[in-house]
């Protein structure tokens, strides 16, 4: 088998094209997007070659037929066995999405759009169409079935509403334990195959930490600053200044730039971030505290209800907050809510 390349693409598709007449050439390649990015409407289309949409319709099937029954040169069956072992390796179907960049990275629309045309004139493929609640996939004649899909990933959506929480595939594997799912992602492939059959389903989302859920869930909608960078801060599991996780923000979502002081001015007005240092924010979730020096030290000693060491007090607050170790020293100096016992302890007036 050659190696597949975006020449041999180009290639393949010329040479297929030439096997149908002109109209019907002019046709797929507005149907399809072969030479912009934007695929054409039937309806634009039959207005401008004058005839109805329904026959536009009528012409592009015919040309599909024609082409699949055609007799195919060794690079087209080369480029077909190829994304046949990439649906294989996947689990025996793959989102339409992903099968391009799977056979050759780094494609541009239009030469995706003619891997789509090519996998069209095979006879060996199967092409699901998108749906109000599925995106468009591939699998091979006589493969995995639709309703199968459907049934398991509504099983999945179901358990996550049931806890409420977005899980990583390693927690959905262990739901599905004691189910008659179990045996379906058993093989090699099972991982894959659970991955493309979750990503099917438009109800279902996975977010920046591999954990999937309900695609309007806050989790793993990522929307917005604050949706983003409470996901950076998850991911990074520390704190950061507001510089850095929009820095992050425009290196992980890349269609539209965050600035940083945005992210600022939205951080501050959501309690799920704790400010902890100059411009460095933490997630609350982690236990972290926001305020003033003095009020996490006060807040310590009332939780203990004894004279405290320094250097449990020193801990405590850097445990809460990015400050310097002068900066406990000069508010525990503060007589008039801290009181200096021997050895180096303190107790609250």
């Amino acid at each position: 088998m050659s190696k597949i390349n975006k020449e041999i693409i180009n290639k393949v598709t010329e040479t297929l094209l030439k096997k149908t007449n002109k109209r019907s050439t002019n046709i797929l390649v507005a149907r399809f997007g072969l030479e912009q990015e934007k695929k054409q409407s039937l309806s634009k289309i039959g207005d401008s070659l004058k005839i109805t949409r329904e026959r536009v319709r009528q012409i592009e099937a015919n040309a599909l037929k024609q082409l699949q029954k055609s007799k195919k040169d060794s690079d087209f069956n080369d480029v077909i066995d190829k994304v046949k072992e990439i649906i294989i390796k996947q689990g025996g179907l793959c989102v339409q999405s992903a099968v391009g960049e799977y056979l050759i990275s780094g494609l541009d629309q239009v030469q995706k759009n003619k891997i789509m045309l090519l996998l069209k004139c095979s006879s060996k493929l199967v092409f699901n169409k998108a749906t109000l609640k599925n995106n468009s996939f591939w699998t091979l004649k006589n493969g995995i079935k639709k309703k199968e899909i459907e049934s398991f990933n509504q099983f999945v959506i179901n358990q996550l509403n049931e806890i409420k929480k977005s899980i990583k595939l390693k927690d959905i594997k262990e739901m599905i334990f004691e189910t008659k799912w179990k045996s379906v992602f058993t093989n090699e492939n099972g991982d894959r195959k659970m991955s493309m059959f979750l990503l099917i389903d438009k109800q279902l989302k996975r977010n920046l930490l591999g954990e999937w859920g309900i695609k309007n869930w806050r989790s793993v909608s990522e929307r917005g600053n604050k949706e983003k960078a409470y996901l950076v801060l998850k991911k990074k599991k520390k704190p950061l200044h507001f510089r850095k996780i929009a820095d992050h923000i425009n290196i992980y979502w890349t269609h539209k730039r965050s600035l940083p002081q945005t992210v600022h001015n939205e951080l501050i007005k959501d309690d799920r971030f704790v400010l902890v240092g100059r411009g460095t924010y933490g997630l609350s979730e982690w236990g972290l505290k926001g305020g003033t020096v003095r009020e996490i030290i006060v807040s310590l000693f009332e939780k203990k209800q004894d004279p405290l060491h320094i250097d449990e007090i020193i801990d405590h607050v850097f445990s809460h907050k990015e400050v310097k170790r002068t900066t406990i020293l000069v508010n525990l100096a503060d007589q008039e809510h801290f009181v200096k016992k021997g050895e180096g302890k303190y107790f609250l007036r």
